[in-house]
């Protein structure tokens, strides 16, 4: 009997655990967005074997809302648009008064512009113009998609919304040298003018995952504390980031670093969660938002 019993225990192996699958991260490639991923791709966050693709945010909202992605950093206004996703807490994309990436340039004062032309490649930034030509410019233009093209923007309209790198670029380069034949020119840093209607930071994008793929307690904690860890990791290393983002943009590394340390903001505490929900009951005021559901984080 011995013999036998210990023939079946050998046969008997426990049912294996399914491997999980790496977790498909969608990023935002802009200089802003470097010191959350910086630590993902390099840091020791890269043990976790994230797989990494880019795209421009509206871009990387799809990825979440369609399945193809399952952590993105989003344009804030997605979060109201996509069911089933929750908040990796305490970090975001976030400007206390100038941000310097987000812009509109205007030729002549922005109350008096007629025809808005928006990038559409984020969102959050188009219905941030909508509600500040509502709110504290106190005027009613028409709004048209156009490419990120400033001068081309220019001809259409009388104003036109310039986000990312190529914001930053023409701010450092400046209005004279980037549009020489516009004259009049005006250009209003929209997290500054934000600043001056709600007292508030904004928040222009953070890090969502989707529900399904953080079910249980324990998998949550690992995700906030990997997501946290390489964002400190960033951090740590901007002169590094500037450095290396210099030469992609032809811009000096110096005034890169600046921007990093002291225009973006890396958290979401209290003022940027205060900012952010003050943002979505703007929008939903102004119908561009159906609804608004209360912010659910990991």
């Amino acid at each position: 009997m011995t013999a036998i019993k210990e023939k079946h225990q050998r046969r008997f192996h426990p049912p294996r655990r399914p491997t999980p699958l790496p977790l498909r991260v969608s990023v935002v490639r802009y200089l802003n967005t470097a010191p959350l991923v910086w630590g993902l791709g390099r840091g020791a966050s890269r043990r976790a074997g994230y797989q990494l693709s880019y795209a421009v945010p509206a871009a990387c909202a799809e990825a979440l809302r369609s399945g193809r992605a399952d952590v993105g950093i989003i344009p804030s206004i997605e979060y109201q648009t996509i069911p089933g996703l929750q908040i990796i807490p305490g970090i975001a994309i976030a400007s206390e008064r100038k941000v310097e990436s987000v812009l509109l340039v205007s030729r002549g004062p922005a109350r008096k512009a007629r025809r808005v032309a928006l990038d559409a490649s984020s969102r959050t930034s188009a219905a941030l113009v909508k509600i500040l030509f509502a709110k504290q410019w106190k005027a009613e233009p028409d709004y048209l998609e156009a490419r990120p093209e400033l001068p081309t923007m220019l001809e259409q309209a009388d104003a036109a919304l310039l986000i990312g790198d190529p914001a930053l670029r023409f701010l450092l380069h400046g209005p004279q040298k980037e549009l020489p034949e516009v004259p009049n020119v005006h250009v209003y840093d929209l997290a500054e003018e934000w600043w001056r209607l709600t007292n508030l930071p904004f928040v222009f994008a953070f890090w969502a995952v989707r529900a399904e793929r953080a079910r249980s307690r324990q998998t949550r904690l690992v995700l906030a504390k990997a997501f946290r860890q390489a964002r400190d990791e960033g951090l740590a290393h901007l002169a590094e980031i500037a450095r290396e983002a210099a030469g992609r943009l032809g811009l000096p590394g110096g005034q890169l670093e600046r921007y990093l340390r002291h225009s973006i903001q890396y958290r979401l505490d209290a003022p940027q969660r205060a900012g952010l929900e003050s943002f979505y009951r703007y929008a939903h005021e102004l119908g561009l938002l159906e609804r608004v559901r209360p912010l659910e984080f990991l």
